[in-house]
């Protein structure tokens, strides 16, 4: 292998920042397969007790981690090689900023716990952050 192609020490770092993001998100995968027991967990763990387990909030649950696993199997496949999906990684990363900033504003309009809120939107938009900070340089002028 020559040095061309040798990974560079910010396209690793990219890497494993959208694997360890990926893992993160497999976590939905037993919301899809338990999406009742996943309500109640998470009910109980913000503290609202006994949730309503009606149909609408059942699927609601089971979408939101269906749609969580699908993105973790995207960033696990662009993590194999940053280099060449790297406008897509950068097109992420803005898009992470933004989902976290919008989450601050969902969070204020709905009645969640305060540390819901502020988790939710920091590990977005850290993710974000790191992704635009470990991306190759000689791109860095590119917005996408």
């Amino acid at each position: 292998m020559n040095t061309a192609e040798a990974p560079s020490a910010s396209n690793a770092r990219q890497s494993l920042v959208l694997r360890a993001t990926a893992l993160v998100l497999f976590t939905g995968l037993l919301g899809i397969l338990l999406p009742a027991q996943a309500l109640e967990k998470f009910s109980w763990f913000m503290g609202y007790g006994q949730p309503r387990l009606d149909p609408l909030s059942v699927f609601m649950t089971a979408d939101a981690a269906c749609a969580s696993v699908v993105l973790a199997l995207v960033l696990w496949f662009l993590a194999r090689d940053p280099v060449r999906y790297q406008p897509l990684v950068r097109l992420l990363s803005w898009t992470f900023l933004i989902t976290g900033l919008l989450w601050i504003s969902l969070g204020m309009q709905c009645p969640l716990p305060w540390w819901w809120t502020s988790s939710a939107a920091a590990g977005c938009m850290g993710v974000g952050f790191l992704l635009r900070g470990s991306g190759d340089a000689s791109n860095a002028s590119r917005i996408i």
